[in-house]
């Protein structure tokens, strides 16, 4: 019975570190945590509306159907076709396979983008939250952008206008002691550095605000991450009650094992 609660214990164990887990995030360093809403259908919704409009242009969701979406996020089938199914020839039930022709992207891009439908599995929800606030300017750059997660990223900013104008820029960093504290001259004062490499967004460049900007990435990814395991929100509901069961039935299966244990005593 023991062994049980232990294997119990050992697998949700894993599971939450399994999901918690996230690729580095580049020269940004750490990346910024996502906390997935996947009970929040007006999250979703939102973040839908932002793919359709401004990435199903280049990149695809070929592995998910219209009407799965249309459904899970609970859009009428009449509003979602009218708003946001884009093709006159297409059908609820086809896959989201793009609105771009790969031959076509090939010759624009030099390679056709990649579909995105499983991107937030592969690199997880923060890096994907992170790289997509992390574009800055770099005229060096075929498309005059960079990014810090992923540098040389040949994507265009297709949210700049939301955003702003990013840029990467120096500040001072206090000097650290070896203990751990701040240096400080003579007088008291502390002791810095200018470090470069920050990214500072120009304010009133864009038609948002820093934090609606952050809203509107979170929905974006909230919906991603949606795509990417549709069922993830039953699975993890429905994981709870199963583990509650292990933990009735083995506590039942004791209280027996020791009534059983009396008849040999």
């Amino acid at each position: 019975m023991k062994k049980i609660v232990i294997i119990s214990i050992l697998l949700f164990s894993s599971y939450g570190a399994l999901s918690a887990e996230s690729a580095p995030c580049g020269d940004y360093g750490e990346c910024e945590k996502f906390s997935p809403q996947l009970e929040n259908l007006e999250s979703l919704q939102l973040g839908a509306v932002t793919f359709l409009n401004n990435c199903y242009g280049c990149h695809s969701l070929q592995y998910s159907r219209w009407n799965r979406v249309a459904k899970d996020l609970e859009i009428p089938e009449e509003i979602f076709s009218s708003n946001l199914v884009y093709g006159q020839t297409v059908k609820l039930g086809n896959r989201m396979t793009g609105s771009m022709d790969k031959a076509t992207a090939e010759s624009w891009f030099g390679i056709a983008p990649p579909d995105l439908t499983l991107v937030t599995r592969l690199h997880g929800s923060d890096w994907v939250y992170t790289y997509l606030k992390t574009f800055y300017e770099d005229a060096s750059k075929p498309y005059g952008v960079n990014n810090m997660v992923y540098p040389g990223a040949a994507m265009p900013n297709v949210l700049a206008f939301m955003q702003g104008q990013q840029i990467l820029s120096c500040k001072d960093i206090p000097l650290l002691a070896s203990n751990g504290g701040v240096k400080r001259d003579e007088l008291g004062n502390d002791l810095t550095e200018e470090k470069c490499g920050y990214l500072k967004t120009i304010s009133g460049s864009g038609s948002l605000t820093e934090s609606e900007f952050d809203e509107v990435i979170y929905n974006l990814v909230n919906f991603m991450t949606y795509v990417g395991e549709p069922s993830r929100a039953d699975r993890e509901r429905i994981g709870w009650y199963v583990i509650l069961f292990f933990i009735i039935f083995t506590s039942f299966s004791y209280l027996l094992f020791r009534e059983y244990q009396k008849d040999y005593h």
